[in-house]
């Protein structure tokens, strides 16, 4: 049965004479969106009519329909642009029909279409209305309406895909960072399908160009550092960040140079031997240079006295403090404390004048663009007159005089689960090392045995789960477990026939199969005072024999190493990794506090404690330190 229309009159109803209908379907209405709608109102006035059914009182009525557009006429009032005079176009309908009038504008209303927004916006900015004047036309802000203007300006051939619904919103984007049309089209059309995404359609678009977020842009100062110099800066408004692109390359190294030369200049007087500027500066890179820290000022007799005073103030406030949770005592060890930390802050450490005639300054630009100054460096060149140790045996000694026994002990464990992973991937290491360990035991004297090999070719191998903390989670120690498993699945299950399955296959399953064998028998842990140094330092040759990189597979955190050093072993290994300003922060650090930041911020840089890292310490030859320089 059709339903009759009913019949609709049109009158003009007074603001003041108006309420909301309880039968309106809406309920709930964005405050944002109600001031949109009325900044347009405000220009352009209520443009369709509300539906509107008598209220008790004559003359009064209920707006069934038009919710939003009561709400934004209320709020013009309140602003004061209109008064409650203001009087507002109804069609007059029953109570009947309220209900299902007001579900019909809500459900039945189709937004309006994207492409025909971002068209419409155009054909205003076309006849000269400024982006100003559309925003406060339709409620929106300035950089929404550059936003849509950018995506109706794309080509028309393809915003013609975008309004067909062949082409996303994020690839129409992605185009805005060009306004050659040519370039665009050429690029939808040569890209594969799969690689019409938005990260490739930018990336191609851009090729040559210096994106915002690289750190030669945000050293000088970001895009307006390179605006200010006269550079034209592409603009990516649809970026996450701070986007756009640069395509000076030359006026970008140019600016570069300039506050590189500046901050020379500046270090230089500060009396180092020499002073570098190195654009790639990472952990390995550092390796080839020795090293000196600043030298921390001797307390005078009268501040030393006074640091044991209030050292011993704040244990006895602490003690105190945790016997009884008594406030005042918190107070009085947290007043202890800060004054400990402002008389150390007193005695900065500083480089002497002997080490900066010693040594060199590199200059290099962060990751993040930041200024990264390293002091107190020994070029390869001046290793000559240093004892025939390398640096990194010094460094080594420097650990384990640093770190407790059972940390050095997890440290090589870990270590060693690495040479053995490694090195059952490599047959041909394997072998050299099987024979090495056979030949010294077979042709040699009992000692030349003992003093030469980490080998135990019996094939009785260290436990390494029983040094390692939390040993059920070391991914390498499981990768290992996953090979052990895997032979086993190869192998016959009846001993009996071992020997003729090693007749039968071939000579690389043999080597392969060896290599896993021979790897589990390395013992390269450090136990202490000197116990199977022999074993640590063939590890280490055959580390480098494997060319093994430990930081692919061991990473230090605040659990595994931080927590367990002290506070100037952090600062240390910050140093080395990060340099001597990131570190600087942790001398006013709790320990705790310090192990998360140094974790946090050595994540990435491929640091690892030097005991982790693989080195030969016997005497540095004169040729390699003159090819070093």
């Amino acid at each position: 049965m059709t339903k009759t229309k009913a019949t609709t009159n049109e009158i003009k109803v007074a603001f003041k004479k108006l309420a909301l209908d309880p039968k309106n379907v809406r309920k709930k209405a964005d405050q944002n969106g109600i001031q949109s709608l009325a900044a347009n109102i405000a220009v352009n006035g209520v443009l369709q009519n509300l539906i509107v059914r008598p209220d008790v009182k004559r003359g009064h009525y209920l707006v069934t329909g038009g919710g939003r557009r009561y709400r934004a006429v209320e709020y013009l009032i309140k602003e004061g642009v209109l008064t409650i005079d203001y009087e507002l176009s109804c069609q007059v309908r029953t109570e009947e029909e309220a209900t299902e009038l007001s579900l019909a504008e809500n459900v039945m209303r189709e937004a309006m279409d994207p492409a025909d927004q971002f068209r419409a916006f155009k054909v205003f900015a076309d006849e000269g209305t400024t982006v100003e004047e559309i925003a406060k036309r339709f409620g929106t802000t300035a950089l929404i309406v550059t936003k849509r203007l950018k995506l109706a300006r794309v080509s028309q051939v393809l915003f013609e895909l975008f309004e067909k619904g062949e082409m996303e919103l994020s690839q129409l984007q992605a185009f805005t960072v060009s306004d050659d049309h040519e370039a665009q089209e050429r690029v939808w059309n040569s890209l594969p399908r799969h690689y019409r995404n938005g990260y490739d359609i930018r990336r191609a678009l851009t090729d040559g160009k210096i994106p915002a977020s690289d750190k030669r842009i945000q050293f000088i100062g970001g895009l307006d550092a390179v605006r200010n110099a006269g550079g034209i800066v592409i603009c990516d408004l649809f970026s996450e960040r701070d986007g756009g692109y640069v395509e000076d390359v030359a006026l970008v190294e140019k600016l570069v140079a300039e506050k590189i030369e500046a901050t020379t200049q500046e270090i230089a007087a500060e009396g180092w031997k020499w002073v570098r500027y190195q654009a790639e500066l990472d952990y390995t890179a550092m390796q080839a240079f020795g090293r000196e820290y600043p030298k921390q000022q001797q307390f005078s007799n009268e501040d030393q006295t006074e640091l044991g005073r209030l050292q011993a103030e704040s244990d006895d406030a602490a003690t105190r403090y945790n016997e009884t949770g008594n406030e005042e005592d918190r107070e009085a060890f947290e007043v202890a404390d800060e004054a400990i930390e402002n008389l150390q802050a007193k005695y900065v450490a500083e480089f002497s004048g002997d080490q900066k005639a010693a040594c060199g300054t590199i200059i290099s630009i962060g990751y993040h663009g930041e200024l990264r100054v390293e002091r107190g460096l020994i070029d390869p060149a001046d290793a000559k007159a240093k004892p025939a140790t390398s640096d990194k045996a010094e460094e080594k000694e420097l650990d384990t005089a640093s770190h407790s026994k059972a940390l050095i002990a997890e440290l090589t464990a870990c270590k060693t689960s690495v040479l053995r992973m490694e090195l059952a991937k490599n047959p041909d290491v394997a072998l050299a090392v099987a024979v090495h360990s056979m030949a010294i035991k077979t042709l040699y004297n009992h000692s030349a045995a003992r003093d030469n090999g980490t080998i135990e070719i019996s094939l009785d191998s260290a436990c390494l789960e029983s040094q390692i903390k939390d040993a059920g989670r070391c991914k390498v120690l499981d990768a290992i477990e996953r090979q052990r498993e895997s032979w086993k699945s190869v192998l016959p299950l009846d001993p009996a026939e071992l020997w003729n399955w090693c007749l039968n296959v071939s000579q690389m399953t043999l080597l392969e199969l060896q290599a896993f064998c021979v790897a589990q028998t390395i013992n390269a842990i450090e136990y202490g005072e000197g116990y199977n140094k022999t074993g640590v330092d063939h590890g280490n040759r055959i580390g480098l024999a494997l060319g093994t990189d430990v930081t692919e597979h061991f990473h230090p955190t605040a659990e595994n190493y931080f927590s367990r050093v002290k506070l100037e072993i952090i600062h240390q290994s910050l140093v080395e990794a990060c340099g001597e300003e990131t570190a600087a922060p942790v001398r006013k650090m709790k320990k705790k506090e310090a192990a998360a930041y140094a974790y946090d911020k050595v994540a990435g840089t491929g640091w690892v404690p030097s005991l982790m890292t693989f080195f030969d310490g016997t005497p540095v030859p004169e040729e390699i330190i003159e090819a070093a320089a």
